[in-house]
C-alpha cells in the first residue's frame, strides 16, 4: 500500500473490456476500508493518457489540494474521516489538440508530405494496438490507400470506411456526432474539413494531409469515448459494489477528469440499475462527452445517453460539473465532430453547437441544473441536491483543460464531500 499527502492510494488497473488486472491491489483496498474502518472511498479516473506517470501525477495534485483544504478549520470535521482512494487506469490513447497553422513549433513538420505520411500511418498503427483481427486488416488496407487518396473520391470513401470499422459497435448517441458521421461518404466528409496546403508541395498530403490527420484524430477520440464507457460501466462499477458489499457504510465519491469524467458518468449510470446504488457524490472535472448528455431530450426527441443518473436519481450528495470557456481541447474536438456531421452553427464547439461538450459548456438542455461561478478556496457553496451543480470556471478559474487540480477545484469537490 502506498499513501499520497496522508492518504491511503491503491492503482486500480483495468484493461481496454473492462477487467480488473490489479485485483491484489483492489483486495487490498476493501481490506484496508474494512479493517480501520474507512469512512470514505473516493475513486478517481484520468483521461487521455497513456502514460500511468501523467495519471499519477494527476491524482497527486488533485490529492495534495485536497488536503490543503481538510487541514483548514472550516473541514476541520472532514479531516476527522479515513479516506481510501482507488486511482483508475486505463488504456487511453493519445489526442492530437491541433492540426496545421495553430500547431506548435515541434508539429508543424507534419505539413511536409513525407512526414505527414508516416504520422498517418503511426496513428493507424495505433487504432491497431486494441483492435480486432478484422479490424486489423480493414486499417492495413487504409494503410496501403494513403498514396491514392488525391483527387480520388472512390479511394477516399473506401479509406474512411475501413478506418470507421474500429468504431462499428459503438454505443455513442446521436449528440456525439457518429451516427451523422457515418451517413456520410469518405469524400464527403473530407470535403466539410479544413486542410489548407503547406507552401511548396504537391501531392496528397500537401493538400489534404491535415484532413486526413484530424480525421484520424477524431477516429481515436470515438474510439476512446467508447473504451471509457466501457471501463465504467464493466470495471468500475463492479468495483464500487463490490466495495460497497463488503463496507456498507462506506460514502463513495467518483471523480473523473476528461474521458475519465465520462467514464465515471457511466459508472453512475451502471449504477442505476438494479439493486439501485448511490454514490455519496460525484464530480465531473472538465468531462469530454455531450453537452446534452443528462437531457431530457436532447433536441432529437430522445433523452441524452446518461439521462438514467437524474431520472433515478442515483447520486446520493451534490452532483457537480465543472466547465470553462477556456477548455480548448474539449472545444476543438466538438468542433471537428459539428464539422464532420454537418452542423452549421455560428460558434462552433459553444453552447449553441449541437454538438457541444460538457466541459466547455456545462450541461444544457437539462431543467434539474443549478448554475454558478466556481468559488474561490473560502467561499462556501449552497449545493442543491438531486441536481447537477454547474461550476463556471470561465475567466481564468480553470485555465485549461488540464487546470483541474488547482485550488478553486479541489475546494469544490472538499466542499461536496463535506456535505456527505
Amino acid at each position: 500500500m502506498q499513501a499520497i499527502e496522508g492518504f491511503d492510494f491503491f492503482p486500480l488497473v483495468f484493461d481496454k473490456d473492462g477487467k480488473l488486472e490489479s485485483q491484489d491491489e483492489f483486495d487490498a483496498l476493501v481490506q484496508r476500508a474494512t479493517g480501520a474502518p474507512a469512512t470514505d472511498a473516493i475513486f478517481i479516473a484520468h483521461g487521455f493518457r497513456n502514460d500511468v506517470g501523467e495519471a499519477t501525477s494527476l491524482y497527486t495534485k488533485f490529492l495534495k489540494n485536497f488536503r490543503v483544504h481538510l487541514n483548514t478549520p472550516q473541514f476541520s470535521e472532514v479531516a476527522q474521516r479515513r479516506f481510501v482512494v482507488g486511482g483508475v487506469y486505463w488504456p487511453s490513447k493519445s489526442f492530437r489538440e491541433s492540426f496545421g497553422d495553430d500547431e506548435s513549433e515541434g508539429t508543424r513538420g507534419l505539413q511536409n508530405p513525407a512526414l505527414a505520411m508516416a504520422d498517418a500511418k503511426q496513428r493507424l498503427e495505433e487504432l491497431k494496438t486494441d483492435a480486432t483481427p478484422a479490424q486489423r486488416r480493414s486499417l492495413d488496407q487504409a494503410a496501403a490507400l494513403l498514396p491514392k487518396l488525391e483527387g480520388n473520391p472512390d479511394a477516399q470513401d473506401k479509406f474512411v470506411a475501413l478506418v470507421l470499422s474500429v468504431v462499428s459497435k459503438s454505443k455513442l448517441d446521436t449528440t456525439e456526432g457518429l451516427p451523422q458521421i457515418r451517413r456520410q461518404s469518405g469524400s464527403e466528409l473530407f470535403a466539410r474539413l479544413d486542410g489548407p496546403p503547406a507552401e511548396g508541395t504537391r501531392g496528397f498530403f500537401g493538400s489534404i494531409g491535415g484532413k486526413i490527420g484530424q480525421f484520424l484524430n477524431l477516429t481515436t477520440w470515438y474510439v476512446m469515448k467508447d473504451r471509457s464507457g466501457t471501463v465504467g460501466a464493466k470495471g468500475v462499477a463492479p468495483a464500487v459494489r463490490a466495495l460497497q458489499k463488503s463496507a456498507p457504510d462506506v460514502r463513495i465519491h467518483l471523480v473523473g477528469h476528461s474521458l475519465g469524467g465520462r467514464l465515471m458518468a457511466s459508472c453512475a449510470k451502471a449504477l442505476s440499475q438494479r439493486p439501485k446504488l448511490q454514490p455519496a457524490s460525484l464530480t465531473l472535472l472538465e468531462a469530454a462527452f455531450s453537452h446534452y448528455g443528462f437531457s431530457s431530450d436532447n433536441g432529437h426527441g430522445t433523452a441524452g445517453f446518461f439521462r438514467d443518473v437524474i431520472d433515478k436519481a442515483v447520486v446520493k450528495g451534490p452532483f457537480l460539473s465543472t466547465f470553462s470557456a477556456e477548455d480548448t481541447v474539449v472545444g476543438k474536438a466538438y468542433a471537428i465532430s459539428s464539422r464532420l456531421a454537418g452542423d452549421n452553427s455560428r460558434e462552433i464547439g459553444d453552447a449553441s453547437d449541437e454538438f457541444g461538450g460538457i466541459g466547455r459548456n456545462g450541461a444544457l438542455k437539462t431543467t434539474e441544473v443549478s448554475q454558478s461561478k466556481l468559488h474561490a478556496p473560502g467561499t462556501a457553496y449552497a449545493y442543491k441536491i438531486g441536481v447537477i451543480n454547474n461550476l463556471d470556471g470561465s475567466g481564468g478559474v480553470i485555465k485549461n483543460h488540464g487546470d483541474v487540480t488547482n485550488a478553486a477545484v479541489t475546494y469544490a469537490f472538499a466542499s461536496a464531500v463535506a456535505r456527505t
